[in-house]
């Protein structure tokens, strides 16, 4: 857990369809590779990464589609389940063994997914993932209809507040930072995702092949089907075990970072 890690800026890592994924790195300390949610790329994790940088070599993924890395002609949510398992793979073999490994929302989708294809984990922390999620009537029709009609903004809004029911403040904040244009660009991204959440279902031991203990995060404030959502992920997971961030909702890793990066840090040396 203590070695020594290899620093640079960036690097790619060629997946197993031939797309090749950015990985972000810095900081001293253990590896944690990192995969982010729906609308974001790799600086998303800038207020985290502030907090672990000193203890922590974080190598962190601009997923398929967006920030540095390419996309394909087609999409499932198998391939990234592959990206995910090619860089863990990737960051292995450079720093000396297994490596934890973070995902956060559709971020944390493609991680559950990706563990169970590689043996070089030791960890795993997910944070509120959506597989088999149930969307809000209407919600997902909104968002199809703002990016049919050209309008990344109302589609990014209709995200945000339709199925994440962030507040308008939260809103507000997000838009009021450069992360916003970052999510315009790649709003487009977001019905495909929808659907491979939507279309989920659980299969009896589906990840059994987890062996790395998990930890789970979910915000006391956030939506109840998130919750629910949550709950099945850590139920599919043999072993794995639930952390309530109280007062929070399902941006906690920007709201109180150092929150986040505390239990992140104690549960990699766990």
């Amino acid at each position: 857990m203590n070695r020594q890690t290899i620093r640079s800026t960036n690097f790619t890592v060629r997946s197993s369809d031939g797309t090749s994924i950015a990985v972000w790195v810095e900081g001293s300390g253990p590896p944690l590779v990192m995969f982010h949610g729906a609308t974001s790329d790799h600086t998303t994790y800038g207020p985290l990464l502030k907090e672990l940088r000193d203890r922590v070599t974080t190598y962190i993924v601009d997923r398929r589609g967006r920030g540095a890395s390419e996309d394909a002609p087609s999409y499932s949510i198998e391939r990234e389940f592959d990206d995910v398992a090619a860089v863990v793979d990737a960051v292995a073999d450079r720093t000396g063994g297994p490596v934890a490994l973070w995902g956060h929302s559709y971020g944390a989708d493609c991680a559950m997914g990706g563990a169970t294809r590689t043996t070089n984990i030791h960890h795993l922390v997910l944070y509120e993932p959506g597989l088999g999620y149930t969307y809000p009537a209407g919600s997902v029709e909104a968002i199809d209809a703002a990016l049919a009609a050209g309008d990344r903004e109302g589609a990014l809004v209709a995200l945000l507040v339709g199925l994440v029911e962030m507040t308008d403040e939260e809103v507000e904040a997000i838009r009021s930072s450069p992360e916003w244009l970052t999510r315009l660009g790649i709003v487009h991204t977001v019905p495909r995702e929808l659907q491979a959440e939507a279309g989920w279902v659980y299969e009896p031991g589906q990840f059994d092949g987890i062996t790395a203990p998990t930890l789970l995060l979910a915000g006391s404030d956030s939506p109840t089907e998130q919750h629910a959502a949550t709950e099945r992920a850590a139920a599919a997971i043999p072993g794995s075990r639930l952390h309530v961030l109280d007062g929070h909702a399902h941006i906690a890793h920007q709201t109180d970072p150092a929150l986040v990066a505390s239990i992140v840090r104690d549960f990699m040396v766990s």
